[in-house]
């Protein structure tokens, strides 16, 4: 989450940067969505997978990963860093590698509250597991879940090019701003409070460490389709390598409102995406997901009638600052708010907090309008005292507008037209619709989303990527 202490003032009132897109709005409302797994399903079939992990145990070798004093500050004192973004973990390379016929490795890391790893070179079916119950498998390179602790247990044949230690818990959380509101324990109007599945906490590695940000799922305007869309801010993924290892945390809420808080992680959700669409203006990245989400997620609508200008516009958000469960803010479009000259009025949206807050972490959060259609997402704030989350009289909360830059992104959430270029088919739930490109429709791991070339899928007698070319 970005912020910018406004020294030099220039208020530009009523000032309205309207694109001829703009003048044909277009709005979409939310769904719900059917496809994927149910949470409760999930943690079932986890438990399931670790019991027979467990009922097999075999001989392991350890290896750990020490990590420096520099690194476990950051562990230690997750925050905010110079690129603007919530950081909380690093990543060191490993380098080891484990077959089907020899013992499992044990990869500990000191220090660490969770481990991810980094898989390469994946043969047949690698399953990674920890001491906690969590269980996962995995049959092609990329990263892998989140598992809680320092060490989990990698079986199969696979090599470890890296593992990540993280540092995810976080009034809300202990290190959360007094300001901030549990988003179970508020009052929240009933529009927006029937959307909270669509929200998620985004956990993703860019160089050498973790960063946490905030991010909504998007529906598209053919009410038959679910594609996996989901919108952050580009300050948060910008990159293709950054966008592979998204893995997202939906329903991520605290189960009471009592002294002590459950700030603990949950298990996440999805792992992998690629950017369909980002852009400066407006600070926004749109993400399809390499999985689909849990099967009672919703879709948020949208709608691209300018609102920068329309002061005492009321807005509303769900984040996750901090990494932390959900939190509720409101907010209200201030048209005098002074202007941060990176985010020209217009192509971002000013507004005053009027209940909770926002903080690291909550980067990337759409905001919604009365009618809980997504309007912008959160870029961070402007003002003279933008250590204080809780000044409220000193910061603005600025959005990048979605208004600005729609006409960017309407060719992918259908231009408004409930129907646009006929229906998706999607038989095998991979997210990929037949009409765009998904070549085998029986079969999940064939879609334009895979790597076909340099992991298990190179060598396997298919067009996997869907590009006219087996194993190439």
């Amino acid at each position: 989450m970005k912020y910018f202490n406004q020294l030099l003032i220039t208020l530009s009132l009523g000032l309205a940067i309207l694109s001829s897109a703009q003048a044909l709005a277009a709005n979409k409302a939310p769904e719900i969505a059917s496809k994927g797994q149910a949470i409760a399903e999930q943690k079932q079939a986890m438990k399931n997978l670790h019991g027979q992990l467990n009922a097999s145990l075999r001989a392991a070798e350890r290896h750990t990963v020490e990590l420096t004093t520099s690194e476990l500050s950051t562990l230690t004192a997750p925050g905010v860093d110079p690129t603007g973004r919530y950081r909380v973990g690093v990543h060191r390379a490993v380098g080891k590698s484990v077959s089907h016929d020899n013992a499992d490795l044990i990869i500990n890391i000191p220090g660490a509250y969770a481990v991810r790893l980094e898989l390469a070179h994946v043969k047949g079916v690698v399953s990674v597991f920890n001491e906690s119950g969590q269980a996962r498998q995995y049959t092609e390179d990329g990263f892998t879940h989140t598992f809680i602790g320092e060490e989990v247990t990698v079986r199969g044949a696979a090599h470890i090019e890296g593992a990540g230690a993280v540092n995810l818990a976080g009034n809300l959380c202990n290190f959360n701003a007094s300001c901030v509101e549990n988003a179970q324990c508020t009052s929240i109007p009933n529009d927006i409070n029937a959307v909270r599945n669509a929200y998620a906490s985004i956990l993703f590695r860019s160089g050498g460490f973790y960063y946490v940000c905030s991010g909504g799922l998007v529906a598209d305007s053919d009410s038959n389709s679910e594609v996996p869309y989901f919108l952050t801010a580009r300050h948060c993924v910008s990159k293709g390598r950054e966008a592979r290892t998204v893995e997202t945390f939906f329903q991520y809420v605290q189960s009471s409102c009592s002294e002590q808080q459950n700030c603990s992680l949950p298990d996440s959700n999805t792992v992998g995406s690629t950017i369909v669409k980002s852009g400066r203006k407006g600070d926004y990245s749109l993400l399809r997901l390499s999985d689909p989400p849990p099967s009672d997620s919703v879709y948020l609508g949208w709608n691209s009638d300018p609102i920068a200008s329309t002061d005492a516009a009321e807005l509303f958000r769900i984040s996750h600052p901090g990494g932390a469960p959900q939190a509720y803010s409101k907010h209200e479009v201030d048209i005098d708010a002074p202007n941060c000259s990176s985010w020209p009025r217009g192509n971002w949206i000013y507004s005053r907090d009027l209940l909770g807050a926002t903080e690291g972490g909550s980067s990337g959060s759409p905001v919604l309008n009365g009618d809980a259609e997504i309007v912008g997402q959160l870029s961070g704030g402007c003002g003279f005292n933008v250590g204080d989350v809780c000044d409220y009289g000193n910061n603005a909360t600025v959005d990048g507008a979605f208004a600005a830059y729609y006409s960017d992104i309407s060719q992918f959430l259908g231009g408004g037209d409930p129907d646009p270029g006929g229906d998706c088919t999607d038989a095998d739930g991979d997210g990929w619709c037949v009409e765009e490109g998904d070549c085998d429709d029986a079969d999940p791991q064939v879609n334009p989303g895979r790597n076909d070339r340099g992991r298990k899928w190179g060598d396997d007698g298919k067009d996997n990527d869907c590009n006219g070319i087996i194993d190439g």
